[in-house]
Parts: C-alpha cells; structure tokens; sequence
C-alpha cells in the first residue's frame, strides 16, 4: 500500500512541479531554443504511436511511373522544398528558422516510414512542429504522388535537383526585391497638402 501511495505522491508532484513552470512562465517557447533530449524523446515516441494507429495500411496505390514523379516534383516545389530542403537543395531562410527543424526526407528513419504513414503525415500535418495539413488542399490521388516523390528523393537527379533549387532561390529573390522596396515606401515623402492664397476664394475640384 505504502509503495502505491508513493507512486502516486511522485506523479502528483511531478506534475505540480510541471503546473508552476508553465504557471510562472519558465517554459520558453521561443523558437530559437533547441527542446530537450526528454521533450525529443516524448514528442518522438507519441508522434511515431499516433501515425501508426491512424495511418491506413498497404503500399502506394499509385505506381511511380515519370509522369507520377513528375507531378510529385511540382508539388514538392511548390509546398515541401521551402522547409525540408532536398538532396544539394538547402532550406530557405523560412526553413532554417523551423525549431523543431523539418526532417531531412532522405534520412533513414523517414523513408523507412510505410507509405500510409507518409500519406497520412502529409494528409494531417503534424500539431505545432510547423508542419501543416495538405489534405483540405490536395485530393488522395495528388498526396500519393507526394509521397511517391518523397521515396524517390534519395535518387533525386540533377534535373530535378535544379528545378528545386529554383523554387527555393526564387522566394529568397522575392524576399530581397521587398526589403529595399519596404525601406523605399517608408522613406518617401508625403505629398505637400493643396492649400489657396490667403484671401484667394475657394474653388472645387
């Protein structure tokens, strides 16, 4: 009796200890500060456990033919390439500021992934790591080309590496053209008010 009532006090303390850090403030939540090993861990096993009971089961209904790929590609370019990099591709600037960092899709423990767990993770998204749903946006047949792609990134070629680096430099190109263009606006003057000689009637416009 006296072991489970230890037990119990130990939870209950700890998670008092839990309630006054975030109760005080003592949690920072801002995205320049690495978590910790402990909330690495945590984060990884329920996410891994989450995806895996709600993933649907079976491989990719859609063959990887180049047509498939190709399609893959565009949506890559267009919504993943920003923040997960590829193969010679880096992040954009959006990207390498991500805490947690978006994963490396051609590491080991990502492709060894099923394809209904990618399908999912690409369908769902995944809460506060920065990583957002594409289902509302994207039909099942268009995110199984996604993750089509995303199983032939560690073969990227260097055609399709340049057409991903290319969506990468062109939103840092824009990003530099509206800095100079945000400092511009700001510095101009106003326009000088009309105002009529003293004495002079008034007119209209």
């Amino acid at each position: 009796m006296k072991f489970f009532t230890g037990i119990l006090f130990g939870l209950f303390l700890a998670g008092a200890i839990v309630a006054v850090v975030f109760a005080t403030g003592g949690y920072d939540v801002a995205a320049t500060k690495p978590p910790s090993k402990l909330e690495t861990r945590i984060a990884t096993f329920a996410l891994n456990r989450s995806v895996a009971k709600r993933a649907p089961r079976g491989g990719n209904p859609i063959p990887s033919t180049p047509e498939v790929l190709k399609a893959g590609l565009d949506h890559y370019r267009e919504n993943c390439v920003t923040c997960h990099g590829a193969p010679g591709v880096d992040p954009s600037e959006i990207g390498q500021g991500l805490n947690p960092p978006a994963p490396d899709l051609t590491l080991p423990r990502v492709q060894s992934r099923p394809p209904g767990e990618m399908f999912w993770i690409v369908s769902n998204g995944i809460r506060s790591t920065g990583m957002p749903a594409f289902g509302p946006t994207h039909d099942s047949n268009e995110i199984w080309k996604i993750v089509a792609f995303l199983k032939h990134l560690p073969e990227l070629g260097s055609e399709e590496q340049k057409v991903l680096r290319a969506g990468t430099e062109e939103g840092e190109h824009h990003h530099e053209e509206a800095a100079p263009a945000a400092a511009g606006a700001a510095a101009a003057p106003s326009p000088t008010p009309h105002t009529d000689a003293p004495g002079a009637p008034p007119h209209k416009h």
